[in-house]
C-alpha cells in the first residue's frame, strides 16, 4: 500500500536508500549529496554495534563484520526507537536468519547474549530493595542484589577470548551478572552449580548460609561436609565485597 501522505512517501524512500544503498529518484533530494545521509546514518549503527559488542567486533575478520551489519541494516526492520537498544536485534536477527557465521563460530550465538546481556543490565531501570550492611555471615538472612542475572553457557564466553575457544571447550558454565549499587558497573562471578542454586534461593528471598547450604546439597544431591561449608562461606563473603549480596535482612 502507497502511503497518502506525499511526505511520509519520501521519507520511506530515503530511509530505504540509507538502509540498502539502492537510489531511486527522491523528489527535493540532491543526488549529489544523498550519498552523505546513508553514510552517517551507516555510520551511527555501525558504531552502536560496536560499542556493544567489542568482543565480537574484535573477534570476525573485517570483511565478516562489514557484510554481517550491512545485512543486518539492510534485511532487518528494527523496531526499537531507542539507539541504545538496537544492538539487541542483532542478535535476534542472528537467530531469524540462521547466519552462516554461526556455523564458523558455534560459540558466537553466546558471545552475542553474553555482551548484550551487560548492556542490558547496565541500561535496566532501577530495583531496590530493603537491607543493612553489618551482619554476621553465619547467622544472619543475607539478601541478593536484585539488579542481577543468572545465565548458563555451553561455551566459556566469559573465561576465554573469543578467538582461542575450540570445540572441546563445550560444557557447562554458570556467570551471575549484577550492576554494582554505586558505581553502576556491571561485574561478572563464575558460579559452580551449587553457587547457582543458593543465588536461585536468595532471590526467592533472603535466607541464611545454613539454608542455603542446605537447599544446595539437597538439591544437587550431595552431603554436606567442612570442605562445602568453607567454600560456601568463601563464595557468600566474596558476593559481599562485589554487592553480588547486598547485605543482611
Amino acid at each position: 500500500m502507497q502511503p497518502s501522505n506525499p511526505t511520509t512517501g519520501y521519507q520511506q524512500s530515503l530511509a530505504h536508500y540509507c538502509r540498502t544503498g539502492e537510489y531511486t529518484h527522491i523528489r527535493g533530494v540532491h543526488t549529489d549529496h544523498v550519498q552523505h545521509y546513508r553514510r552517517l546514518v551507516y555510520n551511527v549503527v555501525d558504531d552502536s554495534l560496536q560499542s556493544a559488542y567489542p568482543l565480537t567486533y574484535h573477534l570476525l575478520e573485517e570483511e565478516e563484520w562489514n557484510n554481517l551489519v550491512q545485512r543486518f541494516f539492510s534485511e532487518h526492520p528494527c523496531q526499537s526507537p531507542q539507539l541504545w537498544y538496537m544492538p539487541k536485534e542483532l542478535y535476534d536477527y542472528m537467530i531469524a536468519a540462521t547466519h552462516p557465521l554461526l556455523t564458523r563460530y558455534p560459540f558466537l550465538l553466546e558471545l552475542l547474549w553474553f555482551e548484550w546481556l551487560e548492556v542490558a543490565l547496565y541500561m535496566m531501570e532501577d530495583k531496590t530493595t530493603e537491607y543493612r550492611h553489618q551482619g554476621d555471615l553465619q547467622q544472619d538472612k543475607l539478601v541478593l542484589n536484585p539488579e542481577h542475572h543468572l545465565e548458563h553457557f555451553a561455551f566459556p564466553v566469559h573465561l576465554k577470548q573469543a578467538a582461542t575457544i575450540i570445540a572441546e571447550d563445550q560444557s557447562h558454565y554458570f556467570l551471575a551478572l549484577h550492576r554494582h549499587p554505586e558505581s553502576g558497573e556491571v561485574q561478572f562471578t563464575d558460579l559452580s552449580p551449587a553457587f547457582v542454586s543458593m543465588l536461585e534461593s536468595l532471590a526467592e528471598g533472603p535466607a541464611t548460609m545454613n539454608e542455603l547450604l542446605a537447599h544446595a546439597c539437597t538439591t544437587l544431591g550431595i552431603p554436606e561436609s567442612e570442605a562445602i561449608r568453607q567454600a560456601t562461606q568463601a563464595f557468600l563473603a566474596h558476593a559481599l565485597r562485589t554487592q553480588l549480596i547486598l547485605g543482611f535482612a
